[in-house]
């Protein structure tokens, strides 16, 4: 049941944000639950006597925040509360959720030396035939996969790395905290992406009606005996189990 609601005309506040505020009011009060059916357009448009275009964007806003999911043939259903993590400058995100008391467990599937392709070789600046440890792991939290991280790390920079060292630590304490070596600069490149078939059976997105991922790209600059050298991630988030806030302080 959505809570009573007239627009109210009068409000410089636009019809569409009184109207997403009054549904998002029903969510948090229980009025509305995870898996409720959300009344269809014409019916919300006939119940608060707005436009088509106003419901519309009142229900973008809806989606995008997280609290409802439309599904083609099927309707509108409220979603469950997604978390929101705040990932301050270069921290690690497994650090971050274990910070906010968030247990996480580590999955590692490969870990193993190989000579990169060209791609990976020009971003990490190495020569022809350099070797580099890769690393490719899944982080479960709240019983379900979070993300998955493919690392790519120069062999000269890091040596290979134990698997017990890479199920208990986050990237950044096994570069900065074991291995000393000082992390100067970090940027990260975020954008949807469709994920390939594994990637999509790692997250556990076979089934989903929206099969897009949130995919990162981190940039690390390392300040080595060698001269700065990069280290590079590539990150695959499962965007219905975790909703991520990248701030940075001035």
């Amino acid at each position: 049941m959505i809570a009573e609601l007239k627009i109210n005309k009068n409000l410089k506040v636009p019809y569409y944000y009184q109207l997403y505020e009054n549904i998002v009011e029903s969510i948090e009060k229980k009025m509305l639950s995870e898996g409720d059916r959300l009344y269809g357009e014409i019916q919300l448009c006939e119940k608060y006597g707005v436009s088509r275009i106003t419901v519309r964007q009142a229900l973008k806003e809806l989606e995008v925040n997280g609290y409802i999911v439309r599904e083609r043939g099927k309707g509108t259903f409220i979603r469950k509360k997604i978390e929101t993590h705040s990932l301050q400058k270069v921290s690690s995100i497994v650090d971050e959720l274990k910070s906010e008391g968030i247990k996480t467990v580590n999955k590692i599937l490969e870990n193993k030396v190989i000579i990169p392709d060209e791609k990976i070789s020009k971003i990490l600046e190495l020569g022809k035939d350099a070797k580099i440890l890769f690393v490719k792991r899944v982080i479960f939290a709240y019983g379900a996969p979070l993300y998955m991280t493919k690392a790519y790390l120069p062999l000269d920079l890091t040596g290979n790395i134990k698997k017990s060292i890479l199920t208990e630590n986050s990237f950044t304490n096994i570069i900065t905290g074991i291995l000393k070596i000082k992390l100067i600069h970090s940027k990260r490149v975020l954008e949807p992406a469709i994920p390939d078939t594994e990637t999509a059976s790692l997250l556990n997105l076979e089934n989903s009606s929206k099969k897009i991922v949130h995919y990162l790209q981190t940039f690390w600059t390392l300040e080595h005996a060698s001269g700065l050298r990069t280290i590079y991630f590539e990150e695959f988030f499962n965007s219905s189990n975790g909703k991520f806030v990248f701030e940075r302080d001035y």
